[in-house]
């Protein structure tokens, strides 16, 4: 019999940490019951799983304390215009993270770092902080612990990990208990299929609140952020950023779901040590299936100059190319400048640095007809 978690002392223990009470509107209750019921009822769960998410929870229970307090105090924070932000979706595995990484390395843009948006993210610095942010080696320290238990994994995620990286947006909507990452992470299905289901009309608003705050001091003139969690809100997205620039990545989805279910195998035997292959095999895909599927109908609704598709194909051949062609669409300068920063960075982040990523769809018990069957409606779109 493992251990069994409740929400309410986590509630109190954020409220006793931070000596605040208002918490922005209750509405992160739901997401919270979802996420410690399958906590419960899909793992057996063991102290260290079960400390990982005690800590995770109440930060983020912290951070929704500290926000609401900080905009409360200083208002002019809801005056902060998300202007057409570039945000990057698709498949798992389809190009997303270097997608959004290159685009990150354009002066001009500003992008999720993993250090600010997964820990504690209230107060932003100062536009130009006397040290460096202290909660940068902390980030870094915690990716490399989990990296020197499981180095494979590095192999995996490569630029996902690092402290100063692109950071996935779904970290904002974590402060709703939206976040795919832990379904993923420790295969908890049943937090997973909520996703797939739940109204992220307050996730975004979050989202939004949180772009706010890190604006206010660090303003910039546009942000490239990413999650393939849109593919499930996308119509909550667009309605929370109307002007919203779309790119979306595209993949063979039978490899996208091999990389994806080893991906997803990987970190569940480190975070609970309980993997069941099959079942995740059998999940996985079935999950983003719905995702996909609700995305495509609202890109029906979208004008041709709002969004641009990307094919893993060409960012894997001809990354500047494809960057190229996106800064057309959107009509963004492509300077010699920023051309340079992204083959700079190609040239000292070649794919093999961060290892390699091994997958086999039969070791898996990945059927590639079922694949094709489940993904017939996207396929034949491609």
């Amino acid at each position: 019999m493992g251990i069994k978690l409740v929400s309410q002392p986590f509630i109190e223990n954020a409220v006793k940490t931070s000596g605040l009470e208002d918490f922005g509107g209750d509405t992160f209750k739901q997401g919270l019951e979802v996420l410690i019921n399958s906590l419960n009822n899909d793992l057996d769960l063991a102290e260290g799983t079960a400390g990982y998410f005690q800590q995770m929870i109440t930060q983020i229970l912290v951070n929704r304390l500290q926000v609401t307090q900080l905009i409360k105090d200083h208002p002019e924070i809801k005056g902060e215009e998300i202007k057409a932000p570039i945000i990057i979706v698709g498949l798992p595995r389809t190009g997303t993270t270097i997608t959004q990484t290159l685009m990150a390395l354009d002066p001009l843009s500003r992008f999720l770092r993993n250090f600010e948006s997964a820990g504690a993210v209230c107060p932003p610095p100062p536009l130009l902080p006397h040290m460096p942010d202290p909660r940068i080696q902390s980030s870094y320290d915690a990716m490399e612990g989990l990296f020197s238990m499981a180095p494979e994994l590095r192999g995996i995620n490569g630029i996902n990990f690092m402290a100063l990286g692109t950071a996935e947006c779904q970290n904002l909507m974590a402060h709703e208990f939206i976040h795919a990452g832990w379904s993923a992470g420790s295969s908890l299905f049943s937090h997973g299929n909520w996703l797939g289901d739940c109204d992220m009309t307050k996730a975004y608003e979050w989202h939004k609140r949180l772009l706010q705050v890190f604006q206010w001091k660090l303003p910039n003139e546009y942000w490239v952020l990413k999650a393939p969690i849109h593919l499930f809100g996308l119509e909550s997205l667009l309605k929370t950023y109307p002007d919203a620039r779309i790119i979306f990545t595209h993949r063979d989805p039978f490899e996208a779901m091999v990389s994806g279910v080893s991906l997803v195998s990987r970190w569940t035997q480190l975070t609970t040590g309980q993997v069941n292959i099959p079942a995740i095999a059998n999940w996985y895909p079935a999950l983003w299936v719905k995702g996909l599927e609700r995305a495509l109908e609202v890109r029906k609704k979208l004008r041709e100059e709002q969004v641009f598709d990307v094919f893993h194909t060409d960012l894997s051949q001809y990354p500047i190319v494809s960057m190229k062609k996106i800064y057309e669409h959107f009509d963004i300068p492509f300077s010699r400048t920023v051309q340079k920063r992204m083959q700079v960075w190609l040239w000292d982040n070649p794919r093999s640095k961060f290892g390699s990523h091994l997958c086999n769809a039969s070791e898996l018990g990945i059927d590639p007809d079922l694949e094709k069957e489940r993904f017939g409606f996207y396929l034949n779109r491609l």
